[in-house]
């Protein structure tokens, strides 16, 4: 089995061998890759376990994180969860044949279908939710206090709302 480098290993072989490229904004966003991988790979294992691939609970939590009915438009589908229209199409497809989800016409516009959320597919979701939140809490049991934890969440909060409204370089205009 291969052993992953750490993020600090690969920051101290770029400290080494490119020193000029290990900058604060590196070493962030390396370290934020990383931390991204680890709850990636160990939320996977658990979805896995409830028969799950990751992109089809994160379509169950989506939609378990809508107001009842539970239900949304594939568009909203495809937009909250980061997937192309026809990925979608292919995981609803498999969700239906399990009766997790089902498709309701939509009040607004007749011609369109709507996405529910099944009484066997919100419990799902549920169940998978806890495991993965318990999971993803061992992997961070005992590195951060409650104190930082809180300060790193109003950091990442302040970050992320600053970069979604816009935050674009000034060199670039991108």
């Amino acid at each position: 089995m291969v052993t992953k480098q750490t993020a600090q290993d690969l920051l101290a072989r770029m400290a080494r061998n490119w020193p000029e490229a290990v900058t604060p904004t590196a070493e962030l966003m390396m370290r934020i890759y990383r931390l991204n991988d680890l709850a990636f790979e160990n939320a996977s294992r658990e979805t896995a376990r409830h028969g799950l691939s990751f992109t089809e609970f994160e379509v169950l939590a989506a939609l378990r994180s809508a107001a009842p009915p539970f239900e949304a438009t594939p568009t909203e589908l495809y937009s909250a969860i980061l997937i192309s229209s026809g990925g979608l199409t292919k995981v609803l497809a498999a969700l239906e044949r399990r009766r997790l989800v089902g498709r309701v016409k939509d009040t607004s516009d007749r011609r369109s279908l709507r996405v529910r959320l099944t009484p066997a597919g919100k419990r799902l979701a549920e169940e998978t939710m806890a495991e993965v939140l318990e999971v993803d809490g061992d992997l961070l049991a005992g590195a951060l206090s409650k104190t930082e934890m809180a300060a790193l969440i109003a950091s990442l909060r302040k970050l992320l709302l600053a970069v979604e409204r816009g935050g674009r370089s000034q060199k670039t205009g991108k």
